[in-house]
């Protein structure tokens, strides 16, 4: 049999989803592929990427029909205790039934290297996975981002992908987003974008500094960034003194300005080399902007295959380390100062992107410089990503748990009784400070208190990113409640029990 194209396989999707319903639960097999695919990715990396596979995990919900499979591949293997606790959350399923339709593979291979290609390097495995495809006639792929990694391995598996194709991931690199924001009429921060060499940054940064004179900060960014990993920021004090000197912009100026550079630029993560930054750069461009100060938040939209765009969420993101770039969290929904232009915003983006064939979610990121009380000046859109970002692991478990979802016209969440939930999510609950503890401590410390997520009420704490408590003595946490006070009092009340009970053993069983 001749194989099918990656268009042929993609339109089966579409085929699927206009077939008639006749009142019948139809099942089908996805294939969780967990894979940091970005370009940035496997010149240097962090730890704590690697139990970002871990935030697919929400998927296990999609065990919740009793004729759906799963099949997950992660680098490392997951740990039954992990898969038990993942599986209570499912509601109104047996644990025994659902762990029938849950396969979980592994590659045995914790290098930087993107899962995608350790599984496309292993034939053994890949013909395993085939074979368990086979068994269903609905089988497609979900991964976190779509490149042309994701593709090859659809085409080899002859199964389709779930998102939007890799040839749109460049109208959503860093510089993409700005061309975007500026054919949209979107504010935006001032800068350049397609910067790719040390030279092109210091033209980029003298630019900038004369267009504003009381700018006392920048930043550098690479096009495809995560956490901020890629991100940098600039001091232009030294040069916008020079500048207000009376200096003249000439060649020599801007030699200046790149032989200073490394000195006045702080890179976000300090794994990373001044080296190692600038070859990235070199690879993959990158952008110049001004530093805006403002609050962070997001709008995540959804564009279904026939072109239906969908708001589906509105965060307000916490952000920590130096200049508050590195991504610590996330507060839903959005206050109402907020929500309402995040919507009109991510509904403008969303249509936009339909119409260039887009399908899947985005989130769109943004700064809110206060005016004062509860008023905004204006809203400042930072970048745009095409992937399964940070927001989306909380409220998908939201909407999967509480059955519930976003109105954006009203800007509030409501679960499957008409009630209102909202949550506060963190990837770093604990900070460092519960190193040594094990998956298993936590979950049986959390099952013994009154803090634990309840189906009755569709509220407590809900965790993920568990494997990497036990190295960086952080784990993931989303507290869900009915507001936003009591989410964060639940947030600190779960902190106070595991510091208090890891002390003791009286909790262990």
């Amino acid at each position: 049999m001749a194989k099918k194209t990656l268009d042929e396989l993609q339109n089966q999707l579409s085929q699927w989803s206009r077939e008639p319903g006749d009142g019948r639960r139809v099942g089908q097999t996805v294939l969780a592929i967990p894979s940091l695919s970005l370009p940035f990715f496997g010149v240097q990396s962090i730890e704590q990427l690697l139990h970002y596979e871990e935030r697919i995990f929400y998927l296990f919900h999609i065990l919740r029909n009793p004729l759906n499979r799963l099949i997950v591949v992660t680098s490392s293997p997951v740990t039954e205790t992990l898969v038990s606790y993942l599986l209570h959350l499912v509601p109104g399923i047996p644990h025994s039934h659902a762990r029938r339709r849950l396969e979980l593979l592994h590659v045995q291979d914790n290098s930087s290297k993107p899962l995608t290609q350790k599984i496309l390097d292993r034939p053994a495995l890949m013909t395993r996975i085939r074979r368990l495809l086979s068994e269903s006639p609905r089988a497609s792929i979900s991964c976190y981002t779509v490149t042309p990694l994701e593709e090859e391995l659809a085409e080899a598996l002859q199964v389709p992908l779930h998102g939007p194709r890799a040839e749109h991931l460049r109208l959503t690199s860093n510089s993409g987003s700005r061309q975007l924001f500026q054919a949209l009429g979107i504010p935006h921060p001032r800068g350049s974008k397609d910067v790719q060499y040390i030279g092109d940054v210091a033209r980029a940064l003298v630019e900038l500094a004369k267009e504003r004179p009381q700018l006392s900060k920048a930043c550098l960014k690479h096009n495809f960034s995560i956490s901020g990993y890629g991100n940098a920021v600039v001091d232009l004090e030294e040069l916008q003194s020079r500048l207000q000197d009376g200096e003249e912009v000439d060649n020599p100026l801007y030699r200046w300005v790149t032989d200073n550079l490394p000195a006045w630029t702080h890179l976000v993560h300090d794994r990373q080399t001044w080296n190692s930054y600038l070859e990235r750069l070199g690879l993959e461009g990158g952008v110049v902007e001004e530093f805006v100060e403002g609050d962070p938040c997001s709008v995540q939209v959804r564009i279904d295959l026939d072109g239906t765009v969908d708001v589906i969420g509105t965060h307000e993101e916490l952000m920590g380390g130096e200049n508050s770039q590195v991504y610590l969290g996330c507060r839903f929904p959005a206050s109402q100062r907020l929500a309402g232009p995040l919507g009109a915003w991510g509904q403008k983006l969303g249509e936009w992107m339909a119409r260039e064939g887009v399908v899947g979610r985005f989130t769109a990121n943004f700064l809110a410089p206060p005016k004062g009380g509860e008023s905004i000046e204006e809203l400042y859109a930072v970048d745009v990503h095409l992937r399964k970002g940070n927001t989306t692991l909380p409220l998908r478990t939201l909407q999967l748990l509480s059955g519930g979802r976003y109105y954006h016209e009203e800007g509030v969440f409501k679960d499957d009784r008409g009630q209102e939930l909202c949550y506060l999510s963190s990837d770093h609950f604990g900070a460092g400070q519960f190193k040594g503890m094990m998956p298993r401590d936590l979950l049986e410390i959390i099952t013994c208190s009154p803090y634990h997520y309840s189906s009755t009420t569709h509220t407590g704490a809900v965790f993920h990113m568990l494997n990497g408590i036990s190295e960086l003595g952080q784990t993931g946490i989303t507290c869900i409640e009915r507001r936003h006070e009591l989410a964060e009092r639940l947030y600190y009340a779960v902190f106070q029990e595991l510091e208090m009970q890891r002390g003791g053993f009286e909790w262990m069983t």
